[in-house]
């Protein structure tokens, strides 16, 4: 009930924030300041979260980066692949999981992976055994339906105990890593030793099917320059569910995976964060997945990820702000927050300036229209940053930025709805399945 007042008045601090925005020319101006001082902040995340990335690719190219497959000085790692009716694609994932070349000195593998069948109706677990067929370091169990929540993060939760490593890893089943994925990741924590939590970069293997899936890849590129920029100035970075690790005794002490958060990743990002612990990147290291492909799916996706973002803001952001964390990662929280403030901001100055129309004074319509630009504007600013880290130049990287910004303008329509959900609705109990489509020739 909590969640639902804190959602609740947001949504009231909006409206009236909105109201008096569009009425009041003083109010307006003050906004809109404001809205350029953000938009500076984000140009400096972008530039330092580019310079994160480009350094990190240098390192991967160069022969200090090369392959060993062996893991000297890095920790044993426990991989947890949950799957629930993923048997178009179970199969390609477990194959190139278990397929990692990461040795003990004796030869052994320095890792384990445990696929999570979640109560499948579709024979996932049957294929997930045979890919596994002839790897002793992979087991497959299945978590019978019934057996609590169902969402990820109970499934992470039922896994642990059957678990050896001092490093726990996620890998989605649409996954495909290459096989020094584990060798680069756990290297390129190194970099930051004291960090708790690594998170690599995500890429979309079907970005060429579409539009909405090129989009997609753009998304990625613009969120790892964000995180970058945030984990460069000391900021609150945060986990993305695939191809995630944490430490054991760090997932513990914030008191494991959260079985009733919608967005398990986020969830524990937060928690880490409001406990003085951090996550590191490895933008050079990459676990491949499958975009969505048809807009019903992609907005369901994103319903739920607004929801389950926004739940853990409103849960643990204020542990976050009232801890000891320095100033500096309270205001990154703080500023990220903020971004979730600008779409219900967009919807109600749109309103309230409708509202107008009959009054004698019209609103001013610059409101929502500087919101709406500024939003697109610091989306574009930071796809440039990771699309730039990447290689990518001229007009190709203008046009995917400004594609990119176009599509992730869906957020201003999307977190309103999110808020109006979690006020008015009632709580999910489960994971929302993203449909797959397995192998073809642009996957």
């Amino acid at each position: 009930m909590a969640i639902r007042g804190f959602a609740a008045s947001f949504l009231v601090a909006s409206a009236v924030v909105a109201w008096v925005s569009v009425t009041v020319p003083l109010a307006a101006r003050i906004l809109q300041l404001s809205v350029v001082f953000s938009m500076l902040y984000v140009a400096w995340l972008a530039w330092r979260g580019g310079r994160v990335m480009r350094r990190a690719f240098a390192e991967g190219r160069s022969g200090a980066a090369v392959a060993t497959g062996l893991a000297r000085d890095l920790p044993f790692v426990s991989l947890v692949l949950p799957a629930r009716n993923e048997a178009a694609v179970i199969g390609g994932a477990v194959s190139a999981v278990a397929g990692q070349r990461y040795a003990d000195a004796a030869g052994a593998p320095a890792f384990e992976l445990l696929v999570v069948d979640d109560g499948s109706a579709d024979g996932t677990g049957e294929a997930a055994r045979g890919a596994a067929d002839g790897a002793p370091h992979t087991a497959v169990r299945r978590r019978e339906p019934g057996e609590g929540r169902r969402t990820k993060g109970a499934v992470l939760d039922y896994a642990m105990p059957f678990l050896r490593g001092d490093v726990i890893g996620v890998i989605d089943a649409d996954a495909r890593v290459d096989p020094a994925f584990l060798e680069h990741a756990m290297g390129a924590w190194k970099r930051d030793p004291s960090a708790e939590a690594l998170q690599v970069a995500r890429g979309a293997r079907n970005a060429s099917v579409s539009w909405l899936t090129r989009a997609q890849a753009t998304e990625q590129r613009m969120d790892m320059a964000s995180q970058c920029g945030r984990w460069a100035t000391d900021g609150t970075a945060e986990l993305r569910g695939n191809g995630m690790f944490v430490r054991r005794d760090a997932l513990e002490a914030v008191g494991g995976w959260n079985e009733r958060a919608l967005t398990e990743d986020l969830d524990l990002s937060t928690r880490l964060s409001a406990t003085g612990r951090h996550v590191t990147l490895a933008p050079e290291v990459t676990v491949e997945e499958e975009a969505v492909e048809t807009l019903g799916a992609l907005w369901r996706q994103r319903l739920r990820w607004a929801e389950g973002s926004l739940r853990r803001l409103l849960e643990h952001g204020p542990a976050l702000i009232a801890g000891s964390q320095p100033i500096g990662r309270k205001a990154d929280f703080v500023a990220f927050a903020g971004e979730f403030l600008v779409p219900p901001l967009f919807a109600t100055t749109i309103i309230a300036s409708l509202a107008t129309i009959p009054l004698p004074r019209p609103a001013d319509w610059s409101v929502p229209l500087s919101l709406f630009a500024a939003y697109g504007l610091g989306v574009f600013i930071l796809a440039l940053a990771g699309l730039s880290a990447a290689g990518i130049r001229g007009g190709r990287m203008l046009v995917e930025a400004g594609v990119g910004a176009l599509f992730l303008s869906h957020w201003l329509v999307v977190v309103p709805l999110a808020l109006l959900r979690i006020v008015f609705g009632p709580e999910r109990t489960g994971f929302v399945q993203t449909p797959r489509f397995g192998p073809g020739p642009d996957r």
